[in-house]
């Protein structure tokens, strides 16, 4: 299973009511962890490019703007 907890992700899954086999939990925490990555490089980019080292609230709120955006 990939960083996230094994419980978190099924917690997840729970939470919408329902059930899921050991793969598809496993696929969904990879799933999960990809999309995080590209959001926090992003928000990486952002904070550089308005001269910050520093990821800000606001950068990771932009970044997800966009991701969502760009998956519809």
């Amino acid at each position: 299973m990939a960083e996230l907890s094994k419980l978190a992700i099924k917690r997840i899954i729970r939470d919408t009511g329902a059930r899921a086999s050991r793969g598809a939990a496993r696929e969904l925490a990879r799933s999960v962890e990809e999309i995080a990555r590209e959001i926090a490089e992003r928000s990486k980019w952002l904070a550089e490019h308005a001269g910050r080292q520093t990821v800000k609230e606001k950068d990771v709120r932009l970044a997800v703007k966009e991701w969502k955006s760009r998956s519809l």
